[in-house]
């Protein structure tokens, strides 16, 4: 059980993460793109993307392949597709109590409302 929440844990931080979140987002709406179309896309350096992206891959959230001397990414699978689009439908529906938690705020460090 102890083995399989820090697994857990560090699938749930990959996604966390706004930079990698972007990422994921991108491709799911847009479909397999090289690293240069997701910088284009989320507006970050292809520097960054690629460093996120190394992330991303050893997660199992993308995967790629290569094309001539670009790598091009695409969600990893049904499963992260499944996650995130449930993900996705849960926030909006409980946008208004996730955006007002008191403990995320604190563990950002924004100010507790009172």
């Amino acid at each position: 059980m102890q083995e399989l929440l820090g697994e857990l844990e560090s699938f749930f931080s990959a996604l966390a993460d706004e930079t990698r979140l972007r990422i994921v987002l991108h491709l799911l709406e847009k479909g397999a793109s090289t690293v240069q179309e997701i910088s284009a896309g989320i507006g970050k350096s292809e520097s960054l993307v690629s460093h996120h992206l190394s992330c991303l891959r050893n997660c199992g959230i993308v995967r790629y392949t290569r094309s001539g001397r670009n790598a091009v990414y695409e969600v990893n699978g049904g499963e992260v597709r499944e996650v995130i689009q449930l993900a996705i439908r849960h926030t909006r529906r409980y946008s208004e109590s996730i955006l007002s938690c008191d403990v995320l705020q604190e563990e950002k460090g924004s100010p507790i409302k009172l």
